[in-house]
């Protein structure tokens, strides 16, 4: 009877030590492993958005051309005297780039990330050593995009007329630790044209 009842105790006390152990440890992965696997979770899930995006541009470009949609207006004596570009046009490819630029995110499921074990035991004192440990985020988010113009000098008496479009989209990235948001921006060149002569008043 009485060595039951030391038995039952030591069980017990294993029993309490187990679950300050596993308590300890599990305290550890949430002071440790949950910030690096956001932060790095966030680096990366950033970079396949603007990877996403460039991707969806270039694909819709390939397609659409706006390049010879400038309008370019002349004085009797050849001087320039207006720039203006297909409102039309720009405003459709517009849509057509943010819309694939928001599917594009929305397919970037299950994504891979690799993260060094020393990042997770000693951050910056360990470093990126250890091998690497496998994390798969999923990326959502919505995109919009704006017009951006502007003259540059392209020698004497040339100037270069661009267009651009700057997508931005906020993201939502959902790691094995939790949901990180994050916006990203980046520029796609839509149209160029060279002109020779002075700058001339922009329509739009």
């Amino acid at each position: 009877m009485k060595r039951g009842k030391i038995r039952s105790a030591v069980i017990i006390k294993i029993m309490l030590l187990i679950a300050v152990i596993t308590a300890l440890v599990w305290g550890f992965l949430e002071w440790r492993v949950t910030p690096v696997v956001q932060s790095v979770s966030s680096i990366q899930g950033k970079s396949f958005a603007i990877s996403a995006i460039n991707q969806a541009a270039a694909d819709v470009l390939e397609a659409e051309d706006l390049s010879d949609k400038d309008s370019i207006t002349t004085s009797s004596d050849g001087m320039l005297r207006s720039l203006s570009t297909d409102t039309a046009a720009a405003n459709r490819l517009k849509h057509m780039i943010t819309l694939k630029a928001q599917e594009s995110i929305s397919d970037l499921k299950h994504k891979q990330i690799n993260i060094p074990l020393g990042m997770i035991i000693g951050g910056e004192i360990i470093g990126p050593a250890g091998p690497d440990i496998p994390v798969f985020i999923t990326l959502s988010g919505t995109a919009d995009s704006d017009f951006e113009e502007s003259f540059e000098s392209a020698g004497i008496n040339q100037t270069v007329h661009k267009l651009s479009l700057r997508i931005t989209a906020d993201i939502r990235i959902l790691t094995p630790s939790g949901t990180v948001s994050e916006s990203v921006s980046t520029s796609v060149l839509i149209a160029e044209t060279v002109i020779i002569g002075s700058v001339p008043v922009v329509n739009s």
